[in-house]
């Protein structure tokens, strides 16, 4: 990852964290990409160790009730568990409570359902026509009420199993990066050929 500290400079507290997770989890670079005279464009420009690029765009979704439709990726959201307290992703997950989703079963739909969501489509559809890049990637942040209750639950703790079936996306978008706004939730990655990963990071 880049050793600039002024490589994310000119983006929301929440992209930072965005990029700073996405990152994390694919070992990429991440500039900022949105800023200066290319106001309008897709926000983060991500480069791979062997030189591959990728466009990501952030948005963020919550219900009506929550926080007046903001969702805050604080940047606590970046704080890691320290060891003692980490879950190991291949432990069973803690026996849910019984309004939880344990498999997340209905993620692809929900995920689906989301991705039509007014505001989320528009960024989907400007970061999946982005051109130059080898990538296409749209990551947004969930607060309560952004998906249906059993989901949300299940994704504030480290999770185990993951679904097989893919959400539908729109055409040009290799991936998807789906997180809440609580500290240690895990990043979820879907990836096309690859599908569903879990990130704690």
């Amino acid at each position: 990852m880049g050793s600039d500290p002024r490589r994310l400079d000119g983006l929301r507290a929440d992209e930072q964290v965005a990029a700073r997770l996405v990152e994390r989890a694919t070992g990429a670079t991440a500039r900022a990409h949105d800023v200066g005279r290319r106001q309008g464009a897709y926000d983060v420009h991500l480069t791979y160790p062997g030189g591959r690029t990728a466009a990501l765009e952030v948005t963020t979704h919550a219900g009506a009730a929550s926080r007046n439709g903001l969702v805050l990726l604080g940047r606590d959201r970046l704080v890691r568990p320290s060891p003692a307290r980490r879950p190991h992703l291949s432990s069973p997950p803690e026996e849910p409570a019984p309004h939880v989703d344990p498999e997340l079963t209905g993620l692809p739909d929900a995920v689906s359902d989301l991705l039509v969501e007014p505001h989320v489509a528009r960024r989907a559809a400007k970061v999946a026509g982005a051109g130059r890049v080898d990538e296409r990637h749209l990551f947004v942040g969930i607060a309560e009420g952004g998906l249906p209750p059993a989901l949300y639950q299940r994704l504030s703790a480290p999770l185990g199993l993951l679904p097989m079936e893919p959400p539908e996306v729109p055409d040009g978008l290799t991936h998807l990066w789906l997180t809440t706004e609580w500290p240690g939730s895990p990043l979820i990655g879907w990836r096309r050929r690859q599908g569903w990963t879990a990130y704690q990071v």
